[in-house]
């Protein structure tokens, strides 16, 4: 394998290392918000922040944050943990040069696409286009390497 690929390679493998701390601390956050107290205790940390006066972003993610349930809280947990391990195995593995990370790193990113277009379509941002974009790049780029062997 030409050298370039072990670079690109790790590169997507350091990639899925930022997801799966982002994940983490997403099930961490969320285990945490389990407690109610805990959510209206955030709830009203975030209220008295300066960007809170009138802001409809702000009051709309404050409802919707006191309208999620214990039960919520945990399913975001353990979705978080089950995407982190997926992430994890796949970053290990691209990072070794294993081939088996690279045909399981095209199934995720690929079977993760529809989800990504319809989040896109109904709550737009241009953080979720890069992030589409860069998973794009990623399962382009893997389909060539795997093209190649």
């Amino acid at each position: 394998m030409p050298a370039h690929t072990h670079r690109a390679l790790r590169v997507i493998a350091a990639y899925k290392s930022i997801k799966v701390l982002g994940l983490l601390i997403v099930a961490i956050v969320a285990f945490d918000l389990i407690k109610s107290e805990r959510v209206v205790a955030l709830a009203d940390w975030i209220t008295q922040l300066p960007i809170h006066q009138g802001h409809p972003r702000v009051v709309a993610l404050v409802d919707k944050l006191l309208g999620l349930g214990p039960r919520k809280f945990l399913a975001i947990g353990v979705v978080s943990c089950v995407y982190a391990s997926v992430f994890a195995i796949e970053g290990w593995g691209l990072w070794r040069e294993k081939r088996w990370a690279e045909y399981l790193t095209v199934i995720v990113t690929a079977s993760l696409i529809p989800l990504e277009l319809w989040e896109i379509f109904h709550h737009f941002t241009w953080l979720k286009v890069l992030a589409l974009a860069l998973n794009i790049a990623i399962l382009s780029y893997l389909i060539g390497v795997l093209r190649e062997k």
